[in-house]
């Protein structure tokens, strides 16, 4: 709701309520979208897996021919369905964080990478690369980072690779001008307030401006210039409008769904399930400080979304779904911890039969060790 207020105030000046309309129908695919997922057992997203990889390898290849994939400001990244535009990258996060939990599921523990559902993941993240979308591949690495993490993998493995990874995106960072010219505004922007550094700096004046309670709603002056206020910079308009409160409201919000998700993958009745919250979770850690970070110059700025709250349907059901998956992985691990103390006072396996019959995904091993200590 916090985002309808603000995409409202940032866009019903020029464009009225078309965006509000559009933005409420998008939290209703979300909605519908948070109940499908959330009846959906973790189990059953094994059979789903390979299916929605290979549906998000098809969009990501079909978004950049042109005639098919709609180019706005130099990247093509959409697909063009009337009232309704289709983004395959944001899909490509959920894809990624499923399959490559899937297969660390079948990997014995203290195992070496997984080749091949590497090599997969890397294919996805090149092809978001070439759109291109910088910031939505940090996420998606993010998210198969959490993955990796919270697996039985060796640890030396999983540092090494992380490192290589890391220096990888830096290099391919400062190697497109556009993006190097991003990361040297982010250094001074004022030195290029009229050029690359000119949305980092209206921004941090929104934020100045908004001081500690803010200028009120619809009230905000500073950032209605920016381009794509409603999306990248939704967070400096919530600073300007409900000042340092708001921003201090809407990170604990961040943070108290971030933690929740760690916790619930902590808890998690198997590796397959701990690996999805925990790389679902560590997803909308990473874009949420991202998005936040960049509108206050803490870092540099990747064009994403502020989950939930930023204009864009393809994001907002994404961040649903998430949600919805780790609710079930929630509700799934109380039903074992309950399971187990009947299954003990009754001496009767068979009073258990549900989540933990043969243990059939791949093993249920102890929730309280992420690393399988």
């Amino acid at each position: 709701m916090l985002g309808n207020v603000m995409v409202y105030s940032a866009t019903s000046r020029d464009y009225g309520t078309h965006y509000l309309i559009m933005r409420f129908a998008h939290l209703a695919l979300g909605m519908v979208a948070f109940f499908v997922a959330k009846q959906v057992r973790y189990t059953s997203w094994r059979r789903i897996a390979p299916g929605l990889y290979f549906f998000v390898l098809a969009s990501l290849i079909l978004v950049l021919i042109p005639g098919i994939g709609v180019e706005v400001g130099g990247a093509r990244r959409w697909f063009d369905l009337g009232p309704f535009s289709l983004q395959p990258a944001e899909f490509a996060k959920l894809a990624v964080v499923v399959l490559l939990s899937c297969a660390i599921a079948r990997v014995r523990p203290g195992s070496s990478l997984p080749v091949w559902p590497m090599l997969a993941v890397g294919l996805l993240l090149g092809l978001v690369l070439v759109e291109p979308d910088f910031g939505t591949s940090v996420v998606i690495a993010a998210g198969a980072a959490g993955v990796l993490w919270a697996s039985e993998l060796r640890t030396r493995v999983l540092l090494i690779s992380g490192g290589a990874a890391l220096t990888v995106l830096v290099g391919l960072m400062l190697l497109a001008p556009y993006r190097r010219d991003r990361f040297m505004a982010f250094l001074d922007p004022w030195s290029v307030s009229e050029s690359s550094g000119y949305q980092l700096v209206q921004s941090m004046v929104a934020i100045k401006s908004g001081s500690f309670f803010g200028a009120g709603i619809g009230a905000g002056e500073e950032v209605i210039s920016v381009p794509e206020v409603q999306t990248d910079m939704i967070f400096s308009l919530i600073g300007e409008e409900f000042g340092l409160l708001g921003m201090i409201a809407v990170i604990v919000a961040f943070s108290f769904l971030v933690l929740a998700g760690f916790r619930i993958a902590l808890y998690a009745p198997s590796v397959m399930s701990r690996c999805v919250a925990a790389g679902l979770a560590t997803m909308l850690a990473v874009q949420t400080t991202f998005n936040m970070g960049a509108a206050m110059g803490a870092v540099p700025l990747t064009g994403i979304t502020l989950p939930f709250v930023s204009y864009g349907g393809s994001s907002a059901v994404v961040c649903f779904v998430a949600v919805g998956i780790l609710y079930r992985i929630s509700e799934d691990g109380e039903r074992v911890r309950e399971a187990k103390p009947l299954k003990a006072a009754t001496g009767n396996p068979r009073r258990v039969t549900g989540l933990d019959r043969r243990r059939r995904n791949g093993g249920t091993r102890d929730p309280r060790a992420l690393r399988g200590g």
